[in-house]
């Protein structure tokens, strides 16, 4: 295989604790070769994690033009997303871009023009989650009959001094809902993958604590085009953890415990799944890697990172005018079709 000279955007939180391991499990696939960031600091600090003397660039563009990377990685604050996206398909410089897309609907509408010049490689590991393709499959085969409801509760132990709550970005977003998007849209590709598309939502939030930036809670009542309806519950700042999403069919429901790996069948019949525990960032690298030589980027397109960040924006959207949001309308609006 001919390795994949890759240059990395954002030497944060993402770069170092969740790229940098996975890439170094594709090793045969991947070499990084160089590095940006806001700071040369930061950039020195990465690139001795990365223990290969990756070059140092104090500028995205001279990297972008320097002809010693095959591909580019961002990991940078959304609001940045769509601009350096912009400059990496101006480039011809295939990138691969950390979620969401951009900090709102309205901020994307280049997008997708722009993922029909260049490889543009959106970076939604939920997707390649394996407890979530399992229940997809799962479902598909009508292990719980004909699905009917669904019911998602997320409750995030956040406090004041979590790392990403220091994030400065984060403390003051300039992306929708602050954490409710940049950790909703997740869970919204891990439930189209199971369930489908959306259809429209009705939703309340609030912001109950100050250090969180934006709204910390919101539930979403979701109704998808199969005709399946739903609710997703969720709250930063919690004491306690909790994340489990829970379907029920018209012959038994299935659990899905992400951070355990399991799926828990009950009601007619019942059975218990243990799948590989992942995080889907070596999956999502690997398939990078296959799109880059030639398969069809269907994981990873920008279409459907639109369509995960707009559920996210038209529950919040509803919250503030008290009215149901059709999800299809938002993309509609703006030219995202």
């Amino acid at each position: 295989m001919t390795k994949v000279r890759l240059g990395i955007v954002g030497a944060g939180i993402a770069s170092r604790e969740l790229h940098l391991p996975a890439l170094r499990k594709l090793d045969e696939l991947y070499e990084i070769t160089a590095v940006n960031s806001r700071t040369v600091e930061k950039a020195e600090d990465f690139a001795r994690l990365v223990g290969t003397n990756p070059r140092i660039f104090r500028s995205y563009d001279d990297m972008l033009g320097s002809g010693e990377i095959d591909a580019v990685v961002l990991a940078v604050p959304i609001s940045l997303n769509p601009g350096m996206i912009k400059r990496a398909v101006e480039a011809k410089v295939p990138v691969i871009c950390e979620k969401p897309v951009a900090p709102n609907i309205s901020a994307a509408t280049e997008m997708l023009a722009l993922s029909r010049e260049a490889m543009v490689y959106i970076a939604e590991n939920y997707r390649h989650i394996p407890v979530y393709r399992e229940a997809a499959k799962m479902v598909s085969q009508g292990k719980i009959g004909r699905p009917v409801v669904f019911s998602w509760q997320k409750w995030v132990a956040f406090g004041r001094d979590n790392k990403y709550v220091q994030t400065g970005w984060r403390q003051s977003p300039k992306h929708i809902g602050g954490f409710i998007s940049d950790g909703g849209v997740h869970d919204m590709a891990a439930l189209r993958a199971v369930l489908g598309e959306v259809l429209e939502v009705s939703g309340f939030s609030a912001r109950n604590f100050d250090f969180l930036g934006a709204e910390d809670t919101a539930i979403f009542n979701i109704r998808l085009e199969s005709g399946v309806t739903g609710d997703y519950s969720v709250f930063y700042g919690s004491p306690v953890a909790r994340n489990r999403l829970d379907i029920v069919g018209d012959e038994a429901m299935i659990s899905i415990d992400k951070d355990m790996a399991e799926l828990t069948i009950s009601g007619n019949r019942k059975e218990r799944i243990l799948v590989n525990k992942s995080d889907g960032f070596v999956e999502e690298f690997r398939d990078f890697y296959r799109v880059l030589n030639g398969q069809k980027n269907v994981l990873g397109s920008v279409l459907e990172a639109l369509k995960d960040l707009a559920i996210i924006e038209a529950g919040l959207l509803s919250s503030k005018e008290r009215k149901i949001v059709g999800v299809g309308g938002l993309l509609m609006g703006s030219d995202l079709r």
